[in-house]
């Protein structure tokens, strides 16, 4: 039998349909009335129409782009419905109840009630697609009567595709249901790429009435679902229940509060993560997945698979993971404060079993003076093994191990006063001004050229060059130094009775960049403008000398060990002066040879900064004072074009006499200078390739106690007036 309700038909309130081949349609002009539909009879609510009341027994319910009445209820009893872009105002009423092994597919709608949203009871299923749900409080006893988004007892919910289901109280409110054995039917919820929200309590509530039935419940979050509780838990878990809670590749956060005589069994997994403390949970895995905790937290057995547990220590409030067991292998991350005697700490009653990683964080504050070890995992027994990442811990200026005594582990300090990576890069800062202002200075050659070719007095000039230096500096700590830089200048001759003087000016800049080992670095820029003199006397003596001033700007990058990075950066001054004097010998055939001695004097102004990990740095200076004798030996020929060709060797013995350069890192002192004798090698040339222009070139190699130049490379050009 198939009724059509035309315009101008009404039938009698509530309209019935009964048997499989009695069907109704409802349109917009059908008026609004209750309905009655059972043993396999259907009801098709079209677009623009609207119902009061609905109660379904074995029937079939298709619902697009209408509306049930407000106060009323739709009520599905062994039936199926498909409602699509629709709105069902329940009021005072539920808007949806799914019953007895009914099937109800929701999509692009809006359900509400005062109480509960939705309904699912005895083996009832819904599933929720782009639908917003809201049960609001009627001012019940707080327990499942009024304020639920969904209320299951013994029924299925999938909400899915961006779904809103939003309780006053509860999001979702699981419990069974007094006429079943629990054992046969678990409660299930899945809440994909959708979001559940208890505004006033948990958004997951499980509990159960009565006690010889107690709550089953499997719930399933995934696909970036979300959980919010007014009252920060996410799942609570009330007395007798029993939960089995999943989470995989979302990102939730909130608490998980489980009753004494409740078990919940909790996994994490595919990228998950849990933000949040757990209390009261029986068992907990993690499978590439994380959980931050942000309070103490107790879980009776925790297994890892490449999974992560962060105590939380980081954010400076320190937390204690209490354990039965743990089994698997994964990664802990530690919060400590050494100083005070503090940090987070992984405790296992248990047995303790597996590998796993301690990601301690480290720090550029020092620990206190005679700070006993301080214990960061304790186990009761078991062969766990476990190692800190990075292989060592920064605390300050010195590094820390991990070490085991007896079934814990503490950190204590390294031996030998090993420094950390922060300390290296101090270090090396402040030990590299004078490599720096030595490559910018360099030798009246390998600045100007051979000044004796050419007829010309006053000129310009201008090099660039690279040096690589390996160097050694204090506390053990040495480093790779790369500089590339460019020097101008220009000048002007001043009358002499013998030989011709030379009076100018100079600037440049140059790059240093500092590598300090295992990521860690370090760069200085250098401004610099001098002044210099050189007079050549005919019979080959000369004289030659320079005043610089520079501005260092410097850099620290510090790949600590934990991974993270920490940064400083500060500016200082230095001045400095050189003066090389020594005579030309010329012999047959060109051949000539120059000694010389030179003697270079650098002051660089101390300075204080701070890492952003919390580390202090102060220099009183770091000043040089190098001697060097030695001598060029080499040829002068003439080209076709009347110019002239010089290549040369030099070889040369230096001696830095500084060696009361201080450091102090976190108040420990530290010297800091490259003191000691080192040998010189370098080859050169210098080619007049017309009267008034000139190229030269120069390689030098250095050797010595703190200092090595594996080469050093300078090109230049002088134009003579």
């Amino acid at each position: 039998m198939t009724v059509l309700l035309l315009p101008s038909h009404t039938l009698a309130t509530p309209q019935y349909l009964s048997g499989p081949d009695a069907s109704a349609d409802v349109g917009p002009a059908s008026g609004h009335h209750s309905w009655l539909i059972e043993n396999g009879a259907t009801l098709n609510v079209l677009p623009g129409g609207q119902v009061q009341e609905v109660r379904s027994f074995d029937a079939n319910l298709f619902m697009e782009g209408a509306s049930m009445g407000q106060d009323q209820e739709m009520y599905l009893s062994n039936s199926t419905a498909l409602i699509r872009n629709s709105i069902l105002d329940g009021g005072t009423r539920t808007a949806l109840n799914v019953t007895d092994g009914s099937v109800a597919q929701v999509y692009d709608s809006r359900i509400s009630s005062i109480g509960r949203g939705v309904n699912v009871p005895l083996k009832g299923s819904v599933l929720l697609a782009n639908t917003q749900v809201y049960g609001a409080d009627n001012g019940g006893n707080g327990n499942m009567d009024g304020g639920v988004g969904i209320a299951l007892v013994n029924g299925k919910a999938e909400v899915v595709q961006k779904s809103q289901i939003v309780g006053d109280r509860y999001g979702v409110a699981i419990s069974s249901n007094r006429h079943e054995d629990p054992a046969s039917w678990r409660n299930s919820l899945v809440v994909d790429n959708a979001h559940i929200e208890g505004k006033g309590a948990s958004a997951i509530k499980v509990e159960s009435f009565f006690d010889n039935r107690p709550s089953q419940a499997n719930i399933t979050v995934s696909n970036g679902g979300t959980l919010t509780g007014g009252n920060g838990v996410i799942l609570e878990v009330a007395k007798n229940a029993n939960v089995d809670f999943t989470v995989s590749n979302s990102r939730l956060s909130g608490d998980i509060v489980v009753a004494d005589t409740a078990r919940t069994a909790v996994s994490l997994t595919n990228g998950a993560s849990l933000n949040g403390t757990m209390s009261g949970v029986q068992t907990l895995a993690i499978e590439n997945a994380s959980w931050t905790l942000t309070a103490n937290a107790n879980v009776q057995d925790l297994t890892l698979s490449n999974g992560r547990v962060d105590l939380g220590g980081a954010n400076g409030s320190f937390h204690q993971l209490d354990l039965d067991t743990l089994n698997g292998s994964g990664t802990f991350g530690l919060g400590t404060d050494l100083a005070a005697g503090i940090g987070d700490k992984v405790v296992v009653s248990g047995n303790a079993s597996g590998n796993h990683q301690l990601a301690i964080q480290n720090t550029g504050t020092d620990v206190g003076k005679g700070q006993s070890p301080l214990e960061v995992v304790k186990t009761g027994s078991g062969d766990a093994q476990f190692a800190v990442l990075g292989g060592q811990v920064d605390l300050g200026t010195f590094v820390y191990d991990l070490q085991r005594q007896g079934n814990d582990w503490f950190l204590v300090q390294r031996p030998g006063e090993v420094v950390t990576p922060g300390t290296r890069s101090v270090l090396g800062l402040f030990s590299a001004a004078p490599t720096v202002w030595y490559g910018e200075s360099s030798t009246l050659r390998s600045r100007m050229g051979e000044l004796r070719m050419g007829t010309g007095e006053s000129g310009v000039w201008s090099r660039t060059y690279g040096n690589r230096y390996n160097v050694s500096a204090g506390g053990g700590v040495g480093y790779q130094q790369r500089q590339q830089g460019l020097s101008v200048g220009a000048d002007g001759a001043l009358p002499v009775s013998d030989g011709k003087m030379l009076v100018g000016v100079m600037g440049g800049y140059s790059r240093s960049d500092l590598d300090l080992a295992g990521g860690t670095t370090g760069s200085v820029d250098s401004y610099y403008v001098g002044l210099y003199g050189t007079w050549l006397a005919d019979d080959g003596y000369y004289v030659d000398a320079l005043m610089k001033l520079n501005r260092f700007q410097n850099k620290s990058d510090v790949r600590m060990s934990d991974g993270q990075r920490s940064r400083g950066d500060y500016n200082n001054q230095g001045l400095g002066v050189s003066v090389e004097a020594g005579k030309r010998v010329d012999l047959d055939n060109g051949v000539f040879v120059t000694p010389f001695a030179q003697f270079s004097m650098l002051q660089a102004q101390g300075e204080q900064y701070e890492l952003d990990n919390g580390m202090q740095a102060r220099s009183n200076k770091a000043d040089s004072l190098l001697g060097k004798i030695g001598t060029h030996i080499g040829q002068t020929r003439k080209l076709a074009n009347l110019g002239y060709f010089d290549y040369y060797g030099k070889v040369a013995i230096a001696q830095e006499f500084a060696n009361n350069n201080e450091v102090k890192v976190n108040g420990n002192r530290f010297t800091n200078d490259l003191s000691g004798a080192r040998a010189e090698l370098g080859v050169g040339t210098a080619v007049q390739v017309s009267e008034r222009l000139q190229l030269h070139a120069d390689f030098d190699y250095v050797k010595g106690q703190n200092l090595e130049q594996p080469w050093g490379i300078s090109l230049g050009a002088r134009y003579n007036f």
